[in-house]
């Protein structure tokens, strides 16, 4: 019988599941819980937004295209964060 992941559960494994390092049992775990917790499925839709803006302005950062300094790279980061969360992202 599967057990359900409690909230606390779910955030200290979150990292692995965005990194697809979890099993399918695991995986349905986090599943169910976010099904039911909405305020875990917003959590993890942060996570991921999160971790793509942080991927983009590295990979920028690091192929030489921008020469932001780290102020303007946090303020972007933050500016897209804002307009993901006023369309409900």
């Amino acid at each position: 019988m599967m057990m359900m992941l409690t909230c606390r559960e779910l955030a200290e494994q979150a990292d692995a599941f965005l990194d697809e390092e979890t099993s399918l049992t695991q995986r349905l775990q986090f599943r169910l819980h976010m099904s039911m917790c909405n305020g875990c499925a917003r959590f993890i839709g942060q996570m991921r937004v999160t971790r793509s803006l942080i991927t983009a302005e590295a990979r920028s950062l690091k192929a030489g295209q921008d020469d932001k300094t780290v102020d303007t790279c946090i303020d972007s980061i933050l500016a897209a964060f804002n307009d993901g969360k006023q369309s409900g992202v």
